[in-house]
């Protein structure tokens, strides 16, 4: 059986609430920018020169990713050499604010893995490590306490008045990035180009991008062990089949699910990746699709039928997982990114592999979504504007790609201290578990790899499955353009009209209250965002 345990707490990308931020950003512009704000326009943007793309020479993987799969390995490289000389930056101590998934590491001062980071860096990283369910807040009070350290992280999408923000509080970053000066950084020149266009705002360059794509779009994942001990073998040729699946799995103590595969449904029933864009460039979000009041009654009644773990809207992901990975819930729905990650969970075998989704009528499978190529930024705050490029050279130091000496350490730390190589692989210790999860990923990271250790069968299963799905995935054409209405307002009306989906999912509001609930969020800025996305998404194919 393979062995996949799931550990990774989905990031809510778009949850940041309005207020303190909202303070900073300049109000709207009554020019030919009219709706932006700060944000410029697509044209500006576009006649920002990114980063030169050069990939790595050095690194060759097992299975070549194409068409946005990723790259995978099944062993890890042997005899890791350094990629780097000498330590990075100025030598000067530094700050990072960052994010994190998983249970904060002990403090630096019992911290092995930390005290030796600092000794590779030349210089003390004092990190303030935020869960990411507490981020929001945490980090407006930050920004409005003016306390940003040298290293921050932030997201593409849903802080209000973003470009205003980075105005004022980030270093431009373009002179040193844009174009062939990237090469100064030849880890960061490795990330893809896309990745790179959700850091421009006004015609400038404010940080340096965490690349994931295809890593970040959601799957449904499920315990093909368990469904092979009943002899079901899960290949539905409908959405009736599939609810059939989890109805026979469902007892007295065990759900087929652990949450609401509400994305699962809606790619389903064949409904767009946040928006639609029609013939003649006319936008259409996709709440306002057809077949939502389908899709939602299908979760509704995933609901109703008792086929949902009862405690789903009081758990965080970690609980949803760790119910999947005992057996209580069979099905969970989650990103690709997540199966690495459950190593952390327990040391059983337990056999959990995707389910690609049908066509809710039948006639083969349906195309998923496919995740934005920008997962976060980090930013250099202006106050570190003079130090931007010894800031720069740690950032690059930190994505070292995979497979060598400074990116074993940094996913591993220190042999026989928070890895032992079992085999030829690097596997964590416990105190490795702990130890080493300081959000050092979510502040630089090279292309993504996917690997587990000494489970070869597992990464081949996610590089098949990527294959076979990844490159027909439906992509958010909305995923690199910037609209001031959704920076300042999409938060705020998104979170209400997803709120009235989990009333009708959980039989406390009719699925036919979708209806005024979208003409709402239309209303309330849905209309003003479509129409500057049409207008960034003309001038972009322009």
């Amino acid at each position: 059986m393979s062995q996949i345990r799931i550990g990774r707490r989905r990031l809510l990308q778009s949850t940041l609430a309005l207020g303190g931020l909202a303070a900073l950003g300049s109000s709207l512009t009554a020019c030919s920018n009219e709706g932006r704000g700060d944000g410029g326009s697509q044209t500006e943007n576009n006649a920002v020169t990114l980063p030169t793309f050069t990939p790595y020479a050095g690194f060759t993987p097992d299975l070549v990713g194409e068409n946005g799969v990723t790259d995978t390995m099944l062993t890890y490289p042997a005899n890791p050499e350094a990629v780097t000389d000498g330590p990075p930056g100025d030598g000067q101590d530094f700050g990072a604010f960052a994010l994190t998934n998983t249970p904060v590491p002990p403090s630096m001062d019992q911290n092995a893995f930390w005290q030796a980071l600092n000794e590779k860096l030349g210089a003390t990283m004092s990190v303030s490590l935020v869960p990411s369910g507490d981020y929001t807040d945490r980090f407006q009070t930050t920004v409005a306490g003016d306390r940003l350290p040298e290293l921050f992280t932030y997201w593409p999408k849903g802080i209000p008045g973003l470009p205003s923000l980075l105005r004022e509080r980030a270093a431009d970053l373009t002179d040193l990035l844009s174009g062939d000066a990237v090469a100064n950084y030849p880890f960061l020149a490795a990330i893809p180009t896309d990745s790179w266009r959700s850091t421009v705002y006004g015609g400038r360059i404010y940080g340096v991008p965490i690349a994931r794509a295809a890593q970040s779009s959601v799957v449904l994942y499920g315990r093909f062990d368990l469904l092979a001990e009943l002899g079901i073998e899960p290949n539905p040729s409908s959405w009736d089949d599939l609810h059939s699946l989890f109805a026979e799995v469902t007892s007295s103590n065990t759900w087929a699910l652990a949450n609401v595969p509400l994305q699962i449904i809606r790619q389903s029933f064949g409904i767009p990746n946040g928006w639609s864009i029609g013939e003649d460039g006319t936008w259409t979000s996709a709440n306002e699709h057809e077949a939502q009041l389908d899709a939602l009654e299908a979760g509704r009644k995933l609901v109703e039928d008792g086929l949902v773990h009862p405690d789903t809207t009081s758990a965080d992901n970690q609980q949803r997982q760790s119910w999947s990975v005992a057996g209580t819930t069979w099905f969970l729905e989650d990103t690709f990114s997540a199966r690495p990650a459950f190593t952390n969970m327990t040391s059983e075998a337990v056999d959990l592999d995707v389910v690609l989704p049908p066509l809710a009528g039948g006639g083969g499978m349906a195309d998923i979504w496919l995740a934005a190529p920008t997962h976060n930024v980090t930013g250099i705050s202006l106050k570190a504007a003079d130090r931007a490029e010894a800031m720069l050279d740690v950032l690059n130091w930190l994505a070292a790609p995979f497979g060598s000496a400074e990116h074993l350490f940094k996913v591993y730390g220190l042999e026989g201290v928070h890895h032992d190589i079992v085999d030829g692989e690097p596997v964590l210790t416990d105190k490795g578990k702990s130890e080493t999860k300081l959000g050092i990923d979510y502040l630089a990271q090279g292309p993504f790899v996917s690997y587990l250790p000494g489970h070869a069968d597992v990464a081949q299963a996610m590089y098949d499955v990527q294959v076979e799905a990844i490159p027909t995935a439906i992509a958010n054409p909305a995923a690199t353009l910037f609209s001031e209405t959704e920076s300042r307002k999409g938060s705020q009306i998104g979170d209400a009209l997803t709120d009235l989906g989990v009333d009708i999912l959980h039989g406390r509001k009719p699925v036919s209250a979708w209806t005024e609930g979208v003409e709402t969020w239309k209303k309330g800025g849905g209309d003003a965002m479509r129409d500057e996305f049409e207008q960034a998404y003309a001038e972009n194919e322009g």
